[in-house]
């Protein structure tokens, strides 16, 4: 028993760990979701099925869906693909000042 939790208490910290490098939001997403399946398994196998129903419900289920939910209506897929930035959500368009770093024209 204690070596099965043990066994599952690893694998969530590598899944957590792959969801952080993960190049896609979409597969951090789904690692998520995974992650937080393997917690609700954990949790029944430590004889806690009421707590391990409502990780199931709430932090596999809802959770992941919100995640999808909310990718899926910012479009951040695609902007991520065009040159958008991550932090700023500005797209890293060449400036058209001319060339100047001021943005004017010497005069």
């Amino acid at each position: 028993m204690v070596a099965m939790v043990i066994v599952v208490s690893v694998l969530l910290i590598g899944l957590a760990a792959g969801s952080i490098f993960m190049r896609s939001l979409g597969s951090a997403v789904i690692l998520l979701g995974t992650v937080s399946l393997l917690v609700s398994a954990t949790f029944l196998l430590l004889a806690a099925p009421d707590v391990a129903i409502t990780e199931a419900a709430i932090g596999s289920a809802l959770t992941t869906l919100v995640y999808v939910l909310v990718l899926k209506r910012t479009n951040s897929v695609d902007s991520l693909e065009d040159g958008s930035n991550l932090q700023t959500g500005k797209h890293s368009e060449p400036a058209s000042n001319g060339g100047s770093p001021t943005g004017g024209s010497h005069a």
